[in-house]
């Protein structure tokens, strides 16, 4: 674990004790995964290179559902580009740092029971913990993200925000890219089933059926969906792969960001 971090977590939860003061403090922390790394330039472009053949993991990937039965992975749009992140981050001991309305989230965190319980101590844990409160809006955050000048400068694991058809472009859906070319753009992108819109979501909600929780069975994602931009004479045109629905001129309404690396170096 590196020094450096562990340090930085301590720094935040726990004031210094005086010279008399001959116990010290304990602190006991919730641990996704141990921080060995840092981010550097090597890093992120390794996480480039990489994200295409994560997306593809999770893809295939199978896994026994609370039901006990072999299912896929579903994600909403935002969960699926969180989930690729931390699929790199963890298993090369570097750390993530996400924010969101309600706290900043910490792939090494101070314990706390209210906030802990419920989730294991691993890459699963700490993305369904994330995603419980993560939304669309919160990509556009500076602590998350940066924001890219043009399609050109989109690589691999990079995030399309769709945000200028609304009031404030206020971000309501994610895409993520997956291949990069001057006259073409793949990306991959999770999505929502079913009424996740108010008053319904609340009402659900009443009932027990929270659709932003991965834990939950009502959770609203969906499989993972394909996409395709291709440079047009006026704009990007878009095609959804999935289920054939076309757009022209798509991309205009897209704001593009890069996932904030060296914050997430920070305490």
């Amino acid at each position: 674990m590196s020094v450096t971090h562990l340090t930085s977590v301590v720094e935040r939860a726990v004031p210094l004790t005086s010279a008399e003061d001959t116990d010290g403090a304990q602190l006991r922390l919730k641990v996704f995964w141990p921080t060995t790394n840092l981010w550097n330039d090597a890093h992120m472009a390794d996480y480039h290179k990489e994200a295409s053949s994560i997306v593809q993991h999770l893809i295939r990937q199978q896994y026994w559902n609370q039901e006990g039965a072999v299912d896929t992975h579903r994600f909403t749009c935002e969960d699926f580009a969180i989930r690729v992140l931390c699929e790199y981050a963890s298993s090369r001991g570097l750390p993530v740092k996400l924010s969101t309305g309600v706290r900043t989230y910490r792939n090494m965190e101070v314990y706390s029971p209210a906030q802990h319980d419920t989730y294991a101590s691993h890459m699963y844990g700490f993305t369904e913990m994330v995603m419980l409160t993560y939304g669309a809006p919160d990509m556009q955050r500076p602590q998350n993200t940066i924001s890219l000048s043009s399609p050109v400068e989109l690589r691999p694991g990079d995030i399309l925000a769709q945000s200028k058809d609304r009031p404030g472009n206020l971000a309501h859906h994610i895409q993520l890219a997956t291949r990069v070319s001057p006259e073409r753009i793949d990306i991959r992108q999770g999505n929502t089933g079913g009424a996740f819109y108010r008053p319904i979501s609340t009402i659900r909600r009443w009932l027990g059926e929270n659709l932003a929780d991965p834990q939950n069975t009502a959770y609203a994602g969906l499989p993972i969906e394909s996409g395709q931009y291709v440079r047009a004479a006026k704009g990007w045109d878009y095609r959804n792969l999935t289920t054939g629905s076309k757009a022209k001129d798509f991309l205009r309404i897209f704001e593009l960001y890069r996932w904030n690396f060296r914050e997430f170096n920070r305490p």
